[in-house]
């Protein structure tokens, strides 16, 4: 059952909710206009609309993935037992904590927002982390409390036997186990926002929306071999109801045995406001002689997105560039990366946990993440028989030229007694 979802644009055959409908901000004045919880977004939609993005358009999806990976790294270390044991083992489902980690990482940068929980008991004696779905939590209007639900647009009230509470950290709430249950939030800061954060791509959201919607474009015009005369948009459609009534009705007049050649698409738009019309009707003719306006579109929307989550083109798996693999250029973007977003988000991960184990009587020490550059580049300060060496060749550390710096080889004119290292 599609939820009502009023005050959107919708696409035809396609229903895409462009992200528009953040509100200025969640602070809350008089907390008697609220029933139970802070909605997030205007409809309390926007993070099942942000997943939504993120499944459907490809690049900004890869982009999220990268900075995923890439904050992961290789995993977690810890030459502490006492860490190195929680590390192998954070609860009792026999999951690693790089796998909870890599959830936790994904709603941070997918929402702007990440959940975890802490269960122990009354002693300290034990605590498990497990991580929590992002979309699934809403912040209730005390500050103190999280409320959690498996599908909020069948939200039915304080009575739902769906719903679940929790206590935000520092507090801790007995569960129907009798644990002790504890949810700790993770969140990018955002001015004017108390309660949730927001993406750090947020601010170029319409080029995510652009990219979907011209591959949605691209997907059309294949299905209609190129054959789609134009654009037909319908004003004043407020509801997905009224949509759906146009659609049979359009429907009734193509007949049963229409196809998608010469099909005109449809795209309708609701009111800015009560009588309020976003536009005037109209219908836009396709001129295949300027296909490529939309094909630079496209393009310079997935150009776009890299910049907008502040990541870099040599580490994100696409690049509108054929220039070849440009060692250097990875190697360089990469430790800009690591000091910029990497491991300050790093950091981040590990002090929260730091912070909030230690309340459970778990003290995490020597906690660090393994990061190593995606190729990898010869020290010129090691000896030749030490690469040699590391890299799985045979070497002869007695060898003169093995003897030699890297360095020092990179001066020797090229001869036949040369060793390639």
């Amino acid at each position: 059952m599609r939820a009502k979802r009023p005050n959107i644009t919708r696409f035809y055959e396609f229903s895409y909710a462009p992200v528009l409908d953040l509100v200025d901000t969640d602070v809350i004045l008089d907390p008697s206009t609220l029933k139970l919880f802070v909605p997030f977004g205007i409809d309390n939609a926007l993070p099942r609309q942000l997943i939504k993005l993120a499944r459907e358009v490809p690049v900004h999806r890869a982009i999220l993935n990268s900075k995923t990976n890439y904050i992961l790294g290789q995993g977690i270390q810890s030459s502490d037992p006492a860490t190195a044991s929680f590390l192998s083992s954070p609860n009792n489902r026999k999951e690693l904590f790089p796998a909870t980690l890599k959830k936790l990482c994904f709603d941070y940068l997918t929402f702007g927002n990440c959940y975890y929980e802490l269960v122990t008991n009354k002693k300290r004696s034990f605590v498990y982390v497990y991580h929590q779905d992002a979309s699934r939590v809403r912040l209730h209007i005390d500050g103190k409390q999280a409320l959690i639900h498996p599908c909020w647009d069948l939200f039915r009230g304080s009575n739902d036997k769906n719903l679940k509470s929790i206590s935000l950290f520092p507090q801790f709430s007995s569960g129907d186990d009798g644990l002790l249950h504890s949810l700790v939030h993770i969140k990018d800061y955002e001015p004017e926002f108390t309660y949730y954060g927001i993406p750090s791509y947020f601010a170029g959201i319409r080029n995510v929306i652009i990219s979907g919607l011209t591959n949605i474009w691209n997907q059309t015009r294949l299905e209609s071999s190129f054959a789609t005369p134009g654009l037909l948009v319908i004003p004043g459609v407020n509801s997905d109801e009224a949509a759906d009534q146009l659609d049979a009705m359009f429907k009734e007049y193509k007949g049963a045995l229409s196809s998608k050649a010469n099909e005109i698409i449809i795209q309708y738009l609701a009111d800015l406001g009560p009588g309020i019309s976003s536009q005037e009707a109209k219908f836009i003719s396709f001129n295949r002689e300027k296909e490529d306006n939309w094909t630079e579109l496209h393009k310079q929307s997935e150009i776009s997105l890299i910049t907008i989550h502040n990541w870099f083109r040599s580490l994100t798996p696409y690049s509108e560039e054929k220039t070849g693999f440009d060692s250097g250029r990875i190697l360089n973007e990469y430790e800009v990366a690591m000091a910029t977003v990497i491991q300050p988000i790093q950091g981040l991960f590990i002090q929260s946990l730091q912070n909030t184990l230690a309340e459970c009587g778990l003290l995490l020490k020597d906690m660090e993440f393994i990061n190593t550059p995606p190729i990898s580049r010869i020290n010129p300060l090691k000896y030749v028989w030490e690469i040699r060496r590391d890299t799985g060749l045979d070497y002869d550390n007695t060898d003169p030229i093995q003897k030699l710096l890297v360095l020092q080889l990179k001066n020797i004119y090229p001869s036949s007694d040369t060793l390639n290292i």
